[in-house]
C-alpha cells in the first residue's frame, strides 16, 4: 500500500469553442516530494535569474524562443525521478460519442466527473491519493465543490486546491499534459498553424519517452510512468 500527493492540472476547454476542440487533465503521482522539489525551485531560480524577472510560472502556453531551453531541462528533470507517475486524460470534443451537454448539467460537474474518472483509473487497490488541483473558480450556479467531491472518492484521503503559481508540480503537470494536448492538435488539425518552439518542446517529450507520437493510446514504464488515455464513452 502507498500513498501518493496527486497534482492535477487541465488544459483546454469543456464546453463548445470551435478553436479549442480538445481538453485534457493530467495527473502526477509522487510519494516523495523533497528531492524533485529541491531541483526544481533551483531550475525556477535559474530561469529568474536569466530574465531577472521573479514569480517566473512554467506554463506549456507561455513556451518562448527566450525560454524554451528551460522547459528542457524540466522534463529531464521528471524523467530522472523513475518513481514519478504521470497520466492524461483526453477528450476529442469532435468525437461524436462525446456529449458533454447531454451528460452533464454544466461543465463544471463534467470537470468534477473526469477528475474523478482519471483519479479512480490510475489509483491501485489499497493504494491513497490525497490531490492537490490547480484552482478553477466553482460557479455561483453549482452548489457543489471540487475538494470534497473529489475526497468522496474512496481512493482519496484528502484534496485541496491550489493556484498554479504556487505549485512547481502542478506547473510540471501543465507542461506535461500541455504537450500531450498540443500533440493530438497537430496530428488532428492539420490544417491550423502551430508555434514552432512549443512543437520542439513537445518533440523533446517524445523522444525523452521514445515515443513517436503522443496522439495516441499508450502506457509506458520507461524512463518512468507515462500514460495517455483518449477517452471514448464507448470504452467507458
Amino acid at each position: 500500500m502507498a500513498n501518493y500527493f496527486g497534482f492535477i492540472d487541465e488544459t483546454g476547454v469543456l464546453h463548445n469553442d470551435r478553436e479549442q476542440r480538445f481538453f485534457g487533465i493530467g495527473l502526477l503521482k509522487c510519494e516523495d516530494t523533497s528531492a524533485l522539489y529541491e531541483e526544481l525551485r533551483i531550475l525556477k531560480n535559474r530561469v529568474e535569474s536569466k530574465f531577472k524577472k521573479g514569480n517566473f510560472e512554467f506554463k506549456f502556453s507561455s513556451i518562448t524562443g527566450g525560454s524554451h531551453e528551460f522547459y528542457y531541462e524540466l522534463i529531464n528533470l521528471y524523467s530522472k525521478f523513475a518513481t514519478l507517475q504521470f497520466c492524461s486524460l483526453v477528450l476529442d470534443k469532435a468525437n461524436p460519442a462525446i456529449k458533454i451537454d447531454e451528460v452533464f448539467p454544466d461543465t463544471w460537474e463534467a470537470y468534477i466527473s473526469y477528475s474523478k474518472l482519471l483519479i479512480k483509473n490510475n489509483i491501485k487497490p489499497n493504494d491513497k491519493v490525497c490531490v492537490i488541483a490547480d484552482f478553477l473558480g466553482k460557479p455561483k450556479t453549482s452548489n457543489k465543490y471540487y475538494e470534497p467531491e473529489i475526497k468522496a472518492l474512496s481512493e482519496v484521503y484528502n484534496a485541496t486546491v491550489l493556484e498554479s503559481h504556487a505549485s512547481l508540480f502542478i506547473q510540471l503537470v501543465d507542461v506535461l499534459v500541455g504537450c500531450v494536448v498540443y500533440d493530438f492538435r497537430r496530428s488532428r488539425q492539420s490544417e491550423k498553424k502551430f508555434d514552432i518552439i512549443k512543437g520542439r518542446v513537445c518533440d523533446f517529450l517524445r523522444g525523452k519517452l521514445g515515443v513517436k507520437t503522443l496522439d495516441a493510446n499508450l502506457t509506458l514504464h520507461q524512463p518512468n510512468y507515462f500514460s495517455v488515455w483518449e477517452f471514448n464513452p464507448k470504452q467507458k
